[in-house]
């Protein structure tokens, strides 16, 4: 049997949410568990869901963007990936906040199975 490990997603577009859902959902491995348009809606799915991983884009409904809520889904559940994964070009930004651990573009997401993948071993590593 195929471990499988658990993603919330975190993203205010429909059209990527729709994406992101169809992506992993081809992926056996990998489960989307829940998803929400903000940081404040996400938060409450770490906590109900405990992922393995949390895709979070940046630019969210709410008061709140991605990277200044970070360090709220690590309190929420200190055992998650955070993946940002955003239309903007925060790699610098990322690399340097300790509460992210990978950055992914939206122009990349054709890898987004990969990029999961290798943060969850490097996790487990």
């Amino acid at each position: 049997m195929i471990a499988t490990s658990r993603v919330v997603l975190v993203e205010d577009d429909p059209t990527i949410r729709a994406v992101v859902e169809i992506l992993l959902g081809t992926e056996p491995d990998l489960e989307l568990v829940g998803s929400a348009a903000s940081a404040e809606e996400g938060i409450e799915l770490v906590r109900r869901f405990a992922p393995d991983l949390l895709l979070l884009d940046n630019q969210l409904e709410g008061a709140l963007t991605g990277v200044a809520a970070a360090p709220a889904f690590k309190v929420a559940f200190p055992g998650v990936v955070v993946l940002l994964c955003t239309a903007l070009d925060l790699a610098e930004v990322a690399a340097a906040t300790d509460d992210i651990d990978g950055y992914l573009r939206k122009d990349q997401l054709a890898e987004l199975a990969d990029v999961v993948r290798e943060l969850l071993a490097a996790r487990r590593a």
